[in-house]
């Protein structure tokens, strides 16, 4: 998928809000958010990605140091989804920095098991998640992706701060 979304992401200008308020967002979240935002990665409440795929709930690229949830339009109306997928691209970053740099080549960071056993806790299979990518040509990630699914809908947001406080030290 990052290829994809490499593609596209240069074809599309991202828009909205660099320095979101985050409105509506709990403050374990908010903590979540500018930890991203103090390691240099701009958050992004929207882009034309966002609306020219209405299915995508945010994406994260290293190459441009961008993070992307897609909040249909304002941090005022986030949903768990949106929480949820905070979680899960922030947990993408962190697959970025496990590597020592930030471009775009993700790491896993969990012990081999340990994202499957954290998606079956939350009810989600990962054989339906390995299905979807390979139904869209895009299994290069399905290990990366397994992870972050796990993690986002396993850990809370204080949970995945500290492992990106390891992962991502401040500069």
């Amino acid at each position: 998928m990052r290829h994809f979304l490499t593609a596209l992401l240069f074809a599309l200008t991202i828009t909205g809000s660099a320095a979101p308020s985050f409105a509506a967002v709990d403050q374990g979240h908010i903590d979540l958010l500018k930890a991203v935002q103090d390691r240099g990665i701009t958050v992004y409440n929207d882009a034309d990605l966002c609306r020219a795929r209405p299915e995508l709930d945010g994406f994260y690229h290293g190459p441009s140091r961008a993070l992307v949830i897609c909040v249909k339009g304002s941090w005022d109306n986030v949903d768990d989804n949106d929480l949820d997928t905070i979680r899960h691209e922030t947990v993408h970053f962190i697959q970025d920095c496990a590597n020592g740099s930030i471009d775009g080549n993700l790491q896993l960071i969990l012990k081999p098991g340990v994202a499957e056993s954290l998606l079956r806790q939350t009810g989600l299979a990962p054989e339906a998640i390995v299905r979807t990518y390979a139904d869209n040509n895009q299994l290069d990630h399905v290990p990366q992706e397994l992870e972050a699914f796990g993690v986002a809908r396993g850990k809370g947001p204080g949970t995945i701060t500290k492992a990106l406080n390891v992962f991502c030290p401040l500069p």
